[in-house]
């Protein structure tokens, strides 16, 4: 009976450090310590989308997880399956804290998609609030951005963001 129930705590354990995806979407702490402690190699290991683990925390918006995998040394170059790096996954989400944290990390903000396209463009083309406020603060953080007219947007917040930023109406 120990022997059964010992096992049946190990399976259970396994399973739930064994998804690293499940548990940066819940944004779980506890969870993607006991994924990393149970596989280390999870902490880049590509999954649904082509996407890292680091990459699934940013598109879904979990701050947390992301800190917490930069913390742990992922590899901010894994890019997904269409190659795009959590930079440009930052701006396309409208992610300005974990753009931050990105930078603060060591990763440019400036690094061109196959596209021609940098991560501040992806921003500039958000129609939400969280994209205007990723431009300003990509634009705080030195993303270079020739013109107002070099961010093509139709978000209006997004407009008072350039148009504060380059001194000009828009």
């Amino acid at each position: 009976m120990a022997l059964r129930t010992i096992l049946l705590a190990l399976v259970a354990a396994a399973s739930a450090a064994g998804d690293i995806f499940a548990a940066v979407k819940r944004d779980s702490m506890e969870d993607i310590k006991a994924a990393l402690a149970a596989d280390p190699s999870a902490l880049d290991r590509t999954g649904p989308g082509g996407q890292s683990p680091l990459m699934h925390a940013v598109l879904m918006g979990k701050g947390a997880a992301a800190k917490y995998l930069l913390k742990r040394g992922a590899d901010v170059s894994v890019a997904e399956k269409d190659g795009y790096t959590p930079m440009h996954g930052a701006g396309f989400q409208g992610r300005a804290a974990i753009a931050e944290a990105l930078v603060e990390a060591g990763v440019p903000l400036d690094a061109l998609h196959a596209d021609g396209h940098p991560p501040i463009t992806r921003a500039c083309w958000g129609r939400e609030q969280r994209h205007a406020d990723t431009v300003a603060t990509m634009l705080r953080l030195g993303a270079a951005l020739a013109s107002a007219d070099a961010c093509p947007t139709g978000n209006p917040a997004t407009k008072a963001v350039l148009a504060a930023h380059f001194g000009a109406e828009l």
